[in-house]
């Protein structure tokens, strides 16, 4: 049932309802009702919102609720990997439901090219 899975999946992510509830815009009721089955599958819309409380992904959600058929693992197909310097460049980007700005976004590459610097190194000095 969706309750189940929408509880089931909070939990895994170590949100309390509160929590899920400031994050995704949804109040703390309608989630408690939702995961006690106590209200019928929310809208699109919601399962949206509350996609993002959750950090979860929305057509997963979709699907748990009904509104779309769950993906066959035969029909996946490998993806390419996404550059991630391109993907912080070139979209809107948001965390915890606050949109980065272009500083943020750059902080973040920052970040991630410290990270990584040490990888690199070693990849660039073999022979």
């Amino acid at each position: 049932m969706f309750y189940d899975k929408l509880r089931d999946l909070r939990k895994e992510k170590g949100f309390t309802i509160r929590e899920v509830a400031t994050r995704s815009g949804v109040s703390a009721a309608y989630i408690s009702q939702l995961e006690n089955g106590n209200r019928g599958v929310p809208s699109p819309d919601v399962l949206m919102k509350l996609s993002e409380g959750l950090n979860a992904s929305y057509s997963e959600l979709m699907q748990h609720a009904g509104y779309l058929e769950p993906e066959k693992a035969e029909e996946e197909k490998p993806a390419a990997p996404v550059n991630l310097r391109r993907l912080l460049r070139e979209n809107e980007i948001q965390f915890d439901g606050l949109v980065l700005s272009d500083t943020d976004k750059e902080w973040v590459e920052r970040v991630l090219t410290a990270l990584f610097w040490k990888h690199k190194v070693e990849a660039d000095s073999r022979p």
